[in-house]
């Protein structure tokens, strides 16, 4: 599959929408926002000034941009799907420090080494060849500057790693080789997704020269969330990490309360985090610096 050739399986990230709603889209935003604010704080905290330049690798439409443009004077989104890439850039038309460029993660040739000051990966490593990520860690570690973060978002099993097809039908569980097979010669309509081995990925991590600085795991399974969530408006993403700092609503600030306490709870063991939460992020540090 050439560069010029891909199409994200999920485009208009319809299978996507559908597992969303399946959670409640304000809860899942709202979970999402509380993580990235403990990421931006961490940031903050190490860089009072800011990061001069993060790199958003797979930007998809461009919806976690202006949560690095928080904290970054200037953000450099890739992606390997035109038409998703297209559409990304004409949301942001017209900033002066917003640029795009069609590339796949794993080839950023076009970054000089330690030039980067903080990479955003989301939810991008379950869709890819593993000999793809293996790649791709290598280039995010070449790119970034000695001490600076990378922040990776992706789902996880519950214990053994495994692998799912996600159709307009549902999702059926499939072999690695079929997983390989479908992330290597993208189908539309086929979202392959692997499930990751948590303690095998951050072996990964450590073998590719980062540690593992920070980790917490998200949104809750519907049978473990707090109830009451159903009812409040869905904020977009930069608006829940506005109202999880200053909240305007007793009754919205209540049920954003029950949703962290979940959260921490889940948190406060592995064992019930990987059975209760979908997904998980890491935040890394290139060594040195």
């Amino acid at each position: 599959m050439t560069l010029e050739s891909y199409v994200y399986p999920d485009r208009k990230e319809e299978l996507t929408s559908k597992l969303i709603d399946s959670y409640g889209k304000a809860r899942w935003t709202i979970e999402e926002a509380y993580v990235l604010n403990l990421v931006m704080r961490r940031v903050r905290a190490r860089r009072p000034r800011g990061v001069e330049l993060s790199l958003d690798a797979g930007t998809g439409l461009g919806r976690l941009i202006p949560f690095l443009l928080r904290f970054s004077r200037r953000v450099v989104a890739v992606d390997p799907d035109d038409w998703r890439l297209s559409n990304a850039s004409e949301r942001f038309k017209g900033r002066k420090n917003v640029f795009f460029a069609r590339a796949k993660a794993s080839e950023l040739g076009f970054l000089p080494d330690g030039s980067v000051g903080f990479v955003n990966f989301s939810h991008i490593a379950q869709h890819i060849p593993h000999h793809e990520l293996v790649k791709t860690l290598g280039e995010m570690y070449r790119v970034l500057e000695p001490g600076a973060h990378l922040l990776f978002l992706t789902t996880h099993s519950e214990a053994e790693e495994m692998f799912v097809v996600s159709e307009e039908g549902g999702a059926s569980e499939i072999s690695e080789e079929e997983f390989e097979r479908l992330a290597s010669n993208p189908v539309p309509g086929k979202l392959p997704v692997r499930k990751f081995d948590v303690d095998a990925l951050e072996e990964l991590f450590r073998a590719t020269g980062f540690r593992v600085e920070g980790k917490v795991y998200y949104h809750i399974k519907p049978e473990y969330a707090p109830s009451g969530t159903e009812g409040i408006q869905t904020p977009d993403l930069d608006g829940a990490m506005d109202m999880l700092t200053a909240p305007t609503d007793a009754g919205i600030a209540e049920v954003v309360r029950s949703i962290i306490k979940t959260l921490e709870d889940v948190n406060s063991s592995e064992t019930d985090a990987r059975k209760k939460a979908l997904d998980v992020a890491f935040l890394l540090r290139r060594n040195g610096g």
